[in-house]
């Protein structure tokens, strides 16, 4: 298992901050992650959005090919508490079978709304319309 400073590393490489047609809009890249990596990046992921100080976000969170654990949601939905006064929408890719179910237990607990998009793309797309 990596060391949490190894964490604080990784999750600056996993987000990223773009412009798309004018809005900005932050990528959080969850990946091809095995279940024991999610809560700790996610937790430092979150600390570094937090730290930005911005509010606002449109952000996409990307899960591809990624498997989670009982950890892992309890993460998402603490992160949700946390960073939902931050957001002004968010997309998420990669949901698919039971990930749906996973997703809206998350949703429903940390009170953050979202809508699920089969790619980046159509992602930045639904986030910039109507703003």
């Amino acid at each position: 298992m990596q060391k949490i400073e190894d964490y604080e590393f990784e999750a600056k490489t996993r987000m990223k901050w773009i412009i798309y047609k004018g809005k900005e809009i932050l990528i959080d890249d969850y990946s091809n992650l095995s279940p024991e990596h999610f809560a700790p990046l996610v937790k430092n992921i979150v600390e570094l959005t937090l730290k930005s100080g911005k509010k606002n976000i449109l952000l996409i969170v990307d899960v591809t090919n990624s498997y989670t654990n009982k950890d892992a949601v309890n993460a998402f939905v603490e992160a949700g508490k946390v960073s939902r006064p931050l957001l002004q929408k968010t997309a998420v890719v990669g949901i698919i079978g039971l990930k749906k179910i996973l997703l809206n237990f998350i949703n429903k607990l940390s009170g953050v709304s979202t809508k699920t998009v089969s790619t980046i793309e159509e992602a930045k797309e639904w986030l910039v319309e109507e703003l």
